[in-house]
């Protein structure tokens, strides 16, 4: 296991060769940690950084989302399932196989492919400030990391399962509702006196909105707890049109 995550990450470095993303790479005792954009907050606050930092964990999750599978089988190996009695070691672990192979295994890895593909030809678009109750989240940043897996039966399966049902939601509202970011952005530009500023950013998010809008049909995968591209300014895409307008000053 020890081998396959630093060969993993040999590949990780290979792959991110020629990118403008800053790359630290430290391999401790816990084993290889990369970080992406150090010095870039999340959401980023530059557009060109934000793009650089989406694509490159965009690629990164498209060529090693398949990591997953092993490595849920292998968290169900080691920590079994927690629903089991833990004096049942032997059972709970494999149950947490079986689990790995057949369930979290193959979820984790088409969820993160999926929105590895996403970030990765989507790199140019604008996304959501954060992924907070959005989806069910990924264990860590990366396929061959620990991190900490959340159970959708925790703490009921009812909350588990509501940020599955946002994140069909936000596909479905940006598919139907994304263009109206143009009309929404230029009302926003004409108050402040930049009226073409809010066409371009009206044209950028309207067509972000609807390319973002993929997440509906992988609602029911895991995807990145935190979103690393340059944010949108509202949480929908009418919410710019229907916001109040300032009040002039006197």
């Amino acid at each position: 296991m020890r081998n396959a995550r630093l060969l993993t990450a040999g590949l990780l470095v290979l792959s991110l060769a020629g990118c403008s993303t800053q790359v630290s790479l430290d391999a401790g005792a816990s084993g290889s940690r990369v970080t992406l954009c150090a010095d870039e907050g999340r959401p980023a606050k530059n557009v060109g950084k934000g793009m650089a930092n989406k694509f490159a964990r965009g690629f990164v999750d498209a060529v090693t989302g398949w990591v997953e599978w092993p490595m849920q089988t292998y968290k169900g190996y080691e920590h079994g399932v927690s629903f089991i009695n833990k004096g049942n070691g032997g059972w709970s672990k494999t149950v947490g196989v079986l689990k790995g192979l057949i369930f979290s295994g193959p979820g984790h890895a088409i969820g993160r492919t999926g929105s590895g593909l996403g970030e990765a030809f989507g790199f140019w678009t604008a996304n959501r400030a954060d992924n907070v109750g959005v989806g069910c989240p990924l264990d860590d940043e990366f396929a061959w990391e620990e991190g900490k897996p959340v159970s959708i039966f925790e703490p009921t399966l009812a909350d588990g399962v509501k940020p599955m049902g946002w994140k069909f939601v936000h596909g479905v509202a940006n598919f139907l509702t994304g263009w109206l970011e143009i009309p929404g952005q230029i009302r926003k530009g004409y108050n402040k006196g930049a009226t073409g500023m809010g066409i371009v950013k009206g044209l950028w998010y309207g067509v972000s909105r609807t390319a973002s809008s993929g997440e509906a049909v992988l609602f029911l995968f895991p995807n990145a707890k935190d979103t690393c591209g340059y944010a949108w300014e509202d949480q929908w895409g009418w919410s710019a049109l229907t916001a109040p307008a300032p009040m002039a000053k006197k």
